[in-house]
């Protein structure tokens, strides 16, 4: 009998899997196949005119409710419907269509997610919570966008607020806010099933309920497999992202409807095979693989109570475990307790004040790594104590023109105090536009791995390179003084233009030169200014067609307190100059939709000319027919114009890894 090689098995196996999901696919599709044809055409935000759409409530901006058109910052809005006609698999993808927003796929586990600059693997000027929990990881000052995921059904809205937020979110939130927002659990009393199978695969499932008058509970699980990455001479790398996750969610109010209450938990488990980056342009099926375990949870629970119009007071409480387990006995831990309290007081008609405080608790232990040809040290246990309270005053100064003034003040136990203040004014120029102006100051606190001594080397001959990061046990918080001014227009049928610039200026910025070279030079500390445009254009000429043009510049200046030779300060950033997209969306038959989604970036720098990106163009696709309404069948395809192309460097392998051309068959099932 022949036997068939490790590698062999693992190929077969996979392709059984894809078929699998192909035929799960087309058993869901003709089992509702008799089910009349589409008899009622989609509802929500889809079927909104473009006036509607501008008049949604947003929260991000000052933690109060407040139509879009009246926010004084540059914010945007995904909906529902955006995030299903993009095709998206997962919250990173969908982030994409944010106008400034510089999403960037590093490999099949990572992601460079950053706005106004300053993008990487870990950025850390950009604050992303899920139902007001901080989903900001206290270890690496950024977030693990891997484990951060859902049954993408089950998200209302993406809000996401380009510029500071700190004067009412605390420090980090400098560059930005996004804010993920799940719908409530009575709004998700159907079963829904979503099943995919192609390049990638995955499935999602929800089911709710309700268990009393007033209460409304759902749990959901979801699975994904992705290893859509390939390296610079074509091969595959290896890289494989499988995850799995479940949680719950509960909503309950009495029948006055004054005291709500919610609670939530999730738990996941992520595997990761990772290509070592030694080996990654050997064309040989012997690969070295580093593998990974990242698993934890959370559970948050939240009270609202509305004593009257002119009083209402949230509470709010979580907890967050995190474990990653390297191949190389190398491990991390950290666990995170935080409370919230907010109270929104209308003392007059001309003044709104909100006031709240925060306690944050994160702990941290770290086991480092020693290979034998490489090593790592860090202190073993870390602990973080942040206390924070803010007020803002909501002031209308007459009817057209609105001031919102607000500062947040923080006590951390490794920095000491913080301020973080913030004026806007919002000038209703007439009946359909808007001109708003913010000047802001905010920081970003450092996390463990930058206030731990950290050296990592490697004596490999095939690489004969010095690996090494100095850092620091006492290091200032980044500061950053923003000043933004923009623009916004639209109509009550089908137009919408909104636009912002911004000039940023940075002090006692961390940023790592971790970049391949024959010597690593340590961190530095940098003044650094960026000078931006960000603009949206939205058209609806017909019921059946809808368009939406975005696109963003950035210029920035970096200049080095310690000076680093051989290394400009262009090569610290990987920022595009230049971003656009364009989006169109054909509702060509009662039951079919088309979709196209273009989107250029720019060239960004790299130490050495292997590790630069070229400017890229993608083109993504959807085709989707409605057998029903409780039946979705989609077929989406990205990258079709290119086989394959880097999109950002993380900093650790010797080459960029390559995003390959993708396609694959949905199912999405209501019941």
């Amino acid at each position: 009998m022949l036997k068939s090689s490790p590698f062999e098995v693992v190929l077969i196996t996979k392709k059984i899997i894809r078929w699998i999901s192909r035929i799960l696919l087309w058993t869901v599709f003709c089992y509702a196949y008799p089910v009349n044809v589409l008899a009622n055409e989609p509802e929500g935000l889809d079927k909104l005119s473009i006036e509607e759409l501008m008049g949604s409530k947003v929260i991000s901006a000052t933690r109060t409710e407040q139509q879009l058109t009246d926010t004084a910052a540059a914010a945007y809005v995904i909906t529902q419907d955006d995030i299903r006609r993009s095709g998206a698999t997962n919250i990173p993808e969908a982030l994409r269509m944010v106008p400034g927003l510089h999403v960037a796929r590093i490999s099949s586990t990572k992601w460079a997610i950053s706005a106004r600059g300053f993008n990487g693997l870990v950025a850390d000027k950009l604050l992303v919570l899920m139902d007001g929990r901080s989903l900001y990881s206290p270890i690496n000052k950024g977030v693990y966008w891997d484990i951060q995921d859902r049954v993408l059904d089950d998200i209302e809205r993406i809000e996401v607020i380009r510029g500071p937020g700190a004067s009412v979110w605390g420090a980090n939130a400098a560059n930005g806010v996004i804010n993920i927002i799940t719908k409530h659990s009575a709004d998700t009393m159907e079963g829904s099933a979503t099943l995919f199978g192609g390049d990638k695969y995955g499935a999602g499932l929800r089911k709710g309920w309700q268990f009393d008058d007033q209460g409304y509970a759902r749990v959901y699980g979801k699975f994904l497999r992705d290893e859509s990455f390939a390296n610079r001479i074509g091969n595959d790398t290896n890289e494989e992202w499988t995850s799995g996750r479940g949680g719950f969610r509960m909503d309950w109010a009495n029948s006055d409807g004054k005291h709500a209450l919610m609670a939530q938990g999730d738990i996941y488990y992520g595997v990761y095979n990772q290509n070592d980056a030694k080996n990654q342009d050997i064309p040989s099926n012997d690969f070295s693989l580093n593998r990974t375990v990242k698993k934890g949870g959370n559970i948050m629970a939240r009270w609202n109570y509305n004593q009257s119009l002119a009083s209402r007071m949230t509470a709010q409480f979580f907890y967050d475990a995190f474990q990653e387990n390297q191949s190389l006995n190398r491990s991390l831990n950290s666990e995170t307790v935080d409370f919230d309290f907010q109270h929104v007081l209308a003392v007059n008609e001309a003044h709104e004040l909100t006031w709240g405080f925060n306690y944050r608790l994160s702990l941290v232990q770290l086991k480092p790594f020693n290979s034998g040809i490489a090593k790592e040290y860090f202190p073993k246990t870390f602990q973080n104590n942040r206390f924070s309270v803010f007020f803002q005053d909501k002031w209308r100064w007459s009817d057209d023109v609105e001031i919102t003034l607000g500062s947040k003040f923080e006590h951390h136990n490794n920095n000491g105090f913080e301020y973080e203040p913030s004026l806007r004014i919002l000038w209703k120029a007439a009946n359909q536009h808007r001109v708003w102006a913010g000047v802001s100051r905010a920081v970003r606190l450092p996390a463990v791995t930058d206030l731990s001594a950290n050296v990592f080397f490697e004596n490999d001959p095939n690489l004969k390179q010095v690996f090494e990061f100095n850092q620091y046990q006492k290091l200032k918080s980044d500061e950053v003084v923003s000043y933004e001014l923009g623009y916004r227009y639209w109509n009550s049928d089908s137009f919408s233009f909104d636009v912002a610039a911004y000039y940023n200026q940075y002090n006692n910025n961390l940023v790592a030169n971790n970049e391949f070279s024959d010597l690593f030079p340590e961190q530095s500390i940098k003044k650094s200014t960026t000078l931006g445009l960000e603009a949206v254009v939205a058209w609806h000429p017909v019921d059946w067609a809808r368009f939406q043009l975005s696109t963003s510049f950035i210029n920035m200046e970096i200049k080095s307190i310690r000076k680093i030779p051989n290394v400009s300060p262009e090569t610290t950033s990987q920022d595009p100059r230049f971003l656009w997209a364009f989006r169109s969306s054909f509702d060509i038959a009662p039951a079919v939709e088309v979709d196209f989604w273009l989107r250029y970036a720019d060239s960004a720098s790299g130490v050495l000319v292997a590790q630069a990106i070229p400017s890229y163009v993608t083109l993504d696709a959807r085709l989707a027919w409605k057998l029903n309404k409780n039946l979705e069948l989609a077929f989406i395809a990205n990258n079709l114009n290119d086989s394959q192309h880097p999109e950002f460097y993380d900093g650790f392998t010797p080459n960029p890894l390559q995003a390959e051309r993708m396609f694959w068959l949905q199912g999405s099932l209501k019941y």
